[in-house]
């Protein structure tokens, strides 16, 4: 019993760690989707349609940023633009390390560096999940290529 304990734990831990790395790339547009939901549900607009409003805001924050980031733009110009979407994501996965190292009784330096590594790391996993899209209209010298 305890060595099927064992493996349930270490796969919904390995399932946790995999869903923090693919869903990163998500935090600005969840997090302005969010700020507009806040706004508007607490201001005129009521609840329901601060929610169809934080709705629209986020998938248009996705899809205007996968746009920029595979258009024509000048390379840095689209590197700026992932790393506007790894800056949140970086945030929130340190955020999270620090959550489960305090949950896991660390002390405060401990847990300050881990989840300082733990962002860079999360922050860096979205920035190489932008990173097809960045290349896949350029050459190798990152001039655009035609056709």
């Amino acid at each position: 019993m305890m060595l099927l304990g064992l493996i349930l734990s270490a796969t919904g831990i390995v399932l946790f760690a995999w869903a923090m790395f693919r869903l990163a790339v998500f935090a600005l547009p969840v997090g302005l989707g969010a700020a507009a939901f806040l706004w508007a549900g607490g201001g005129e607009l009521g609840p329901l349609l601060g929610l169809l409003l934080g709705l629209v805001v986020g998938v248009a924050v996705l899809l205007i940023g996968r746009m920029l980031i595979a258009s024509r733009l000048p390379v840095p110009l689209r590197g700026a633009i992932a790393l506007l979407f790894a800056v949140p994501a970086g945030i929130a996965g340190g955020s999270v390390v620090s959550s489960l190292m305090q949950l896991g009784g660390a002390g405060p330096t401990a847990t300050g560096i881990a989840a300082a590594v733990g962002a860079i790391i999360i922050a860096g996993a979205t920035m190489m999940s932008l990173l097809p899209a960045m290349t896949a209209r350029t050459g190798s010298n990152g001039s655009p290529l035609h056709g």
